[in-house]
């Protein structure tokens, strides 16, 4: 059964937040986007519980705490939190699963510490080229919010008020809002171009085919570039699968965790089953 939990990190007094589900022996971390939460791997995680132990953790770039321009100085503390996550939750070797920034940080981490993780999964990932909003200031409306988050999805149905209201109030932070964009630029800013060749784990590449923030091409570029990567394409699915099309994506998670450790796996793009 799922249930949200504060962890006391041992190092000092900050606090994790994160989503636990599952008890089997492979454990997989779950990291969100920019403007995600650990909620977006919910459907995935109640899907494949029965199978895997899930740990979807808060990235510290919500709107809490203290968030300002100045407290961000890389990507690097951001993969640094998630490697302490790992410490402290005492795991060993963990799947790594991320979308958008997460996949971006998942294979930051995996690239500084190889040993520690035993498989990737990247979805919408940063690191290659993304149409995001880091290209410079924004005049804030709701009008905009509501046209910037039509972009991340194939269906507009995911576009509530309710979610444009929240964006909305939460970018009226000035300081946060600059706090983003500082987030974004160094997403935009650390390429892996040059270092995808050094991955040697097995990597499952799920992407939305009407993707238009990390488009399909960019995709092809991940697995092109890392040794035995698979590709999969899901219909109908923009810019956050977990959200979009969450059973189609834990069909085909469930299928590469469930091979990868014995099957030799080659360049592939399939459709989903």
């Amino acid at each position: 059964m799922i249930r949200e939990t504060d962890r006391e990190q041992a190092a000092n007094t900050s606090r994790y937040c994160y989503l636990e589900a599952g008890t089997g022996t492979s454990t997989i971390v779950m990291l969100h986007g920019l403007f995600g939460t650990p909620d977006n791997w919910w459907s995935i995680m109640d899907e494949l519980s029965d199978h895997y132990r899930f740990l979807a953790l808060q990235l510290p770039i919500d709107h809490a705490g203290d968030r300002t321009y100045r407290s961000f100085r890389s990507l690097t503390q951001l993969t640094d939190f998630v490697g302490e996550f790992i410490d402290d939750m005492e795991l060993d070797r963990v799947v790594l699963c991320g979308n958008s920034l997460g996949g971006h940080l998942a294979l930051d981490l995996y690239l500084r510490q190889p040993e520690r993780i035993e498989m990737l999964v990247l979805s919408g990932s940063a690191g290659l080229y993304e149409n995001s909003l880091s290209g410079g200031p924004l005049r804030l409306s709701r009008r905009l919010v509501h046209k910037h988050a039509c972009e991340i999805f194939h269906d507009s149905v995911h576009v509530t008020d309710e979610l444009v209201d929240h964006i909305f109030d939460t970018l009226s932070d000035r300081n946060y809002r600059r706090f983003l964009l500082r987030v974004a630029k160094a997403t935009r800013d650390r390429s892996m171009a040059d270092e995808l060749a050094k991955v040697d784990v097995p990597t499952m590449i799920i992407w939305g085919s009407d993707d238009s923030i990390t488009p399909p091409f960019v995709a092809e570029q991940f697995r092109d570039s890392i040794r035995g990567a698979e590709l999969v394409y899901l219909d109908e699915c923009g810019h956050a699968p977990p959200i979009e099309q969450p059973r189609a994506f834990a069909r085909e998670l469930h299928g590469f965790l469930s091979a990868a450790s014995t099957t030799d796996r080659d360049h592939v793009i399939r459709k989903p089953r």
